[in-house]
């Protein structure tokens, strides 16, 4: 009865811990409840959670009027997600892998040109370009000095241009690339 008469400015550190303690257990049965969340200390590495990127790209080139290509990345590349962008307001696929030397590499198609496609990507300032070559095929590199905007690698494939982005080396850079040079346009929506 004492502690319903005492006001709360004076309960004592006992207290607080108490409700804090109540708390914190009534958050992790709840959260546990869920399933979404789980506790694993024996895997330092988590697994990549593949999607299925030549489906989408497939249904991608069927409902667009620009081509579209599915490129057959290396052994231990695991595409982690694909999706529709927007390029300076345009439908474009984009689709990323995670690389077997764990770094990420992003593709977006667009029909923009390569000045549009690196304006309109984001709104990232990149005013440095280079010109690289792979394979014999110019790619545009824009980057800029900012640690924090992450450089764009643009390759005209003649029906549409390919953005190279991500966190990996350059070889990683070069062997999408690659990639894309090799692969035909999937079939689309005009050529029926």
């Amino acid at each position: 009865m004492a502690a319903e008469e005492k006001p709360k400015i004076f309960e004592g550190a006992k207290d607080i811990t108490l409700s804090l303690g109540v708390t914190v257990i009534a958050m992790l049965a709840v959260v546990g409840a869920t399933g979404l969340c789980t506790i694993n200390p024996e895997s330092s590495q988590q697994a990549v959670q593949e999607v299925d990127a030549q489906t989408f790209l497939e249904m991608e080139a069927r409902v667009g009027d620009t081509a579209v290509r599915s490129p057959q990345m290396p052994q231990g590349w695991k595409p982690n997600a694909a999706r529709r962008a927007s390029v300076a307001g345009t439908n474009a696929p984009r689709v990323s892998w995670v690389t077997d030397s764990q770094g990420y590499v992003e593709s977006t198609q667009t029909s923009l040109s390569a000045a549009d496609a690196i304006k309109g990507y984001d709104s990232k300032y990149r005013p440095d370009t280079t010109m690289r070559q792979v394979d014999g095929v110019d790619v545009e590199v824009a980057s800029s000095e900012d640690k924090d905007v992450r450089r764009l690698w643009v390759v005209d494939l003649g029906d549409e241009r390919v953005i190279i982005s991500g966190a990996a080396d350059d070889g990683d850079f070069e062997t999408a690339v690659r990639a894309f040079l090799r692969a035909q346009p999937l079939p689309n929506s005009s050529a029926a």
